[in-house]
């Protein structure tokens, strides 16, 4: 019966199946002969709905990929949790989107976005022993169960800024940075890195994360202190919109300064905002030379003909959140959130979209920060309303 070809490969003389035996290829009440069920992946969304709808259709992208691939050998199911949760709402919220999605029985949760929900995360993630990857750009939160593809890295955002500046020729900085808790970890990697670039930290002001009364208020006290420090460069680390409004703050008030922020630049990604943000430089995940979010951008346009176009950095990090969690799947060993786990473990060197061009991504034993490469964030300018690409860190 066994030829060269395999079981039964080489018989000519083989009849057609009978209906029962066509019946028994798909039988849905056979464990062995039925159409392998659907991995669960949890999808935990705390972004506002403007931006959600554009990350579940680039999730879909990457799902449709895998399915396309020839590698999976069954589909993936999304579950969807959308929560209101920091920094207008509880963080209670995001941790109990969490457990819904472990109570539906995903393998594995994707999001959320808020670095503070991440942190909050931990012991939960750690309670239930189903794996996360956080999206948030927090370094503080990993653990045997929590992995991370980091939107804006806090780390490399901080040295990056610095870098920035120590290439403006800057001797005497201010900062200004919020109340959420990773704000301070910004403040940590931005110390060291100003003591290495060698400038000297003249002054700081920590500003309230949400919007408030007394917010425009804030921001005079703040510049006239500033000015009378007389620095010759400043900086931002913000986490919500009171970030937006301070760099349009010191727009209107002609203070040209050299001025930068971490990816609370984010919102110059948008025509409405942008304005606000003229000469400002910040960091993002947009790379004008990464092939990867190239493709992605072109796949996005031509799959979405005529229907908005979301800003690549929001392509970026939905995709590479994604990337990594369907390869974890892909690669465990068993289908078990400890199976999943293991698999995630095994990835590596996937060509990431966020970044520079050779960034990619890679997980390990006692590995959970995903991106790798000095390009996790690169800088961005807007010059004459243009979003424009400024260059990568220099290493100092």
């Amino acid at each position: 019966m066994y030829g060269r070809g395999g079981l039964d490969a080489e018989r000519s003389d083989r009849k057609p199946p009978t209906k029962l035996e066509e019946r028994a290829v798909t039988d849905e009440t056979d464990v062995y002969l039925a159409t392998g069920r659907p991995a669960k992946v949890g999808v935990l969304m705390d972004m506002p709905a403007k931006y959600s709808g554009f990350a579940y259709k680039v999730q879909e992208l990457v799902r449709d990929r895998y399915a396309n691939s020839g590698r999976m050998e069954r589909g993936i199911e999304f579950v969807r949790v959308e929560t209101f949760g920091p920094p207008a709402g509880p963080i209670k919220n995001t941790t109990d989107g969490y457990h819904k999605l472990v109570d539906e029985g995903c393998l594995i949760v994707v999001g959320p976005n808020h670095s503070d929900s991440n942190i909050a995360l931990t012991p939960h993630v750690e309670q239930r022993q189903v794996p996360l990857i956080a999206l948030g750009a927090t370094a503080q939160h990993m653990s045997k169960w929590l992995f991370s593809i980091r939107w804006a890295s806090i780390p490399n955002d901080a040295f990056t800024c610095a870098s920035w500046l120590r290439k403006q020729g800057c001797k005497r900085v201010c900062f200004t940075w919020d109340k959420a808790d990773h704000s301070l970890e910004y403040v940590t990697h931005f110390r060291v890195a100003a003591e290495r670039a060698g400038f000297k930290l003249v002054g700081d002001r920590r500003f309230p994360q949400v919007v408030t009364p007394d917010l425009n208020d804030i921001f005079e006290d703040t510049l006239a202190e500033f000015q009378r420090l007389q620095p010759d460069g400043i900086v931002h680390f913000g986490t919500s919109q009171p970030s937006g409004l301070w760099a349009a703050f010191i727009n209107q008030k002609g203070w040209d300064v050299p001025r930068v922020m971490n990816d609370a630049f984010f919102g110059s990604n948008f025509p409405e905002q942008r304005a606000k943000m003229e000469g400002w430089c910040g960091t993002g995940l947009w790379d004008d030379d990464n092939k990867v979010l190239s493709a992605l951008y072109e796949e996005y346009t031509t799959r979405y003909a005529g229907e908005p176009i979301p800003p690549r950095e929001l392509m970026a990090i939905y995709r590479d959140g994604m990337t990594a969690a369907l390869e974890g799947v892909l690669l465990a060993p068993i289908l078990t959130p400890d199976g999943v786990r293991r698999g995630l473990e095994s990835v590596q060197l996937l060509p990431a979209a966020i970044g520079g061009p050779r960034n990619s991504i890679s997980f390990g034993p006692y590995d959970r920060a995903g991106l790798k490469g000095s390009d996790c964030v690169v800088l961005r300018r807007v010059k004459n309303g243009e979003l424009v690409m400024e260059g990568r860190i220099e290493l100092f």
